[in-house]
């Protein structure tokens, strides 16, 4: 069981393994002695497919955090948006801006330069905001870039809420058919985004993952109206949840054949992107959170939970010490040693990140509403 109140252990093993495919996914690509990106083997196909986690933190975020909307939009309730902001402010911000700081003190140590923004860039990632400059995009810890992705769908969030709110309980399909249109946009940004040839600053804004998180609403909505009929302790059943499993395992599987084997230039490709890939994590998601049986038992092993409950700081730190280790010359060059080093660093910090800052705020966070449980389930597994 987690050691963490009210948590969901079975998601929790989801966002651990979602984190340490992104780590092994870093681990492939930053090799030493020779240039990342090539995928020469069979080994690294299947290990540029660990990138595939973050799309799995999307799908997970949708999921988590539109429950409290879509539950308001099914009963008449109004969602908690004093609260919301609150939590999401003590989730995310202060262990980013640890990071930051953290990972700039630790380059300037060993002399490592070559992620550094132009100091008149700093401000823009006080405010989320390094993405929407060429000067800042990727720059000081790349895969914090998906965090700008992230702030701004929270703060888009409660709108698409009130949204579900107007139409109310009555028009269930026309809540969900305001999701599926989000999907939808998605696939037209894509494609605008390819034919206009934006840019990368346009490839990472919010409308080419908003399909990627409303397919994880979905999930919300139908979970959420499902336990109002049939009340919370009535899961799906094993075979349900098997073949959601199952079903959601191999849209991933094929997607990631897709992207290895097919044209640059396909449909697939440009327009879905990894819209496949987000469906089938959505339905991995919803047998994880309502479903039975050892297809999902599995996800509860004490490592994958214990894992999970750091996974945010493992996300944020991993790159980091990854450039720092790499720049000191003492990154093993065979990839087996080379992830564990990598992971034993990053699971210390993540480690010490959630114990020091990360848990104690978020219970401040919650305190303030005056509930006698610390932790709220949904919110605090929304980040990576």
């Amino acid at each position: 069981m987690s050691s963490v109140p009210g948590r969901n252990d079975a998601l929790d093993g989801l966002r651990a393994l979602a984190a340490l495919g992104v780590l092994t996914f870093h681990v492939w690509l930053y090799r030493v002695g020779d240039p990342p990106g090539p995928r020469k083997s069979v080994a690294d196909h299947l290990l540029f497919q660990g990138n595939l986690g973050l799309i799995c933190f999307f799908v997970l975020s949708g999921y988590l955090l539109y429950r409290a909307f879509a539950r308001a939009a099914l009963t008449g309730e109004r969602a908690d948006l004093g609260g919301y902001a609150r939590r999401r402010a003590a989730r995310i911000v202060p262990a980013y801006y640890a990071c930051v700081l953290g990972s700039l003190l630790l380059y300037a140590v060993v002399g490592y330069s070559d992620v550094l923004p132009p100091s008149s860039g700093l401000p823009l990632f006080a405010v989320f905001g390094q993405n929407y400059s060429l000067d800042t995009l990727m720059k000081i810890d790349p895969v914090m870039w998906t965090l700008c992705v992230e702030a701004a769908f929270y703060i888009a969030l409660p709108l698409l809420g009130l949204i579900a709110f107007l139409l109310g309980p009555r028009r269930v399909a026309y809540q969900a058919a305001v999701l599926v249109g989000l999907v939808a946009s998605t696939a037209v940004w894509n494609d605008l985004v390819h034919t206009k040839d934006l840019g990368p600053i346009a490839s990472k804004a919010l409308p080419a993952y908003l399909g990627h998180f409303a397919l994880g609403m979905l999930v919300a909505l139908w979970i959420e109206g499902r336990r109002l009929r049939r009340g919370a302790g009535h899961p799906f059943g094993p075979r349900t949840t098997a073949a959601l499993m199952a079903a959601g395992v191999g849209l991933v599987a094929w997607n990631a054949y897709v992207y290895e084997t097919w044209s640059g230039q396909s449909f697939s490709r440009v327009v879905l992107a990894k819209l496949p890939t987000a469906l089938g994590f959505a339905l991995v998601v919803a047998a994880a959170a309502a479903g039975s049986g050892r297809s999902v038992s599995w996800l509860r092993a004490r490592p994958l939970v214990a894992v999970g409950i750091v996974s945010y700081g493992v996300y944020l730190w991993h790159l980091p010490l990854i450039l720092v280790v790499r720049k000191l010359g003492l990154l093993p060059s065979a990839i087996g040693p080379r992830f564990v080093v990598v992971l034993a660093l990053a699971l210390s910090v993540a480690t010490l990140s959630w114990k020091l800052l990360e848990r104690p705020l978020i219970e401040r966070a919650s305190a303030r509403r005056g509930r006698a449980r610390a932790l709220r389930p949904a919110e605090v597994q929304a980040a990576p």
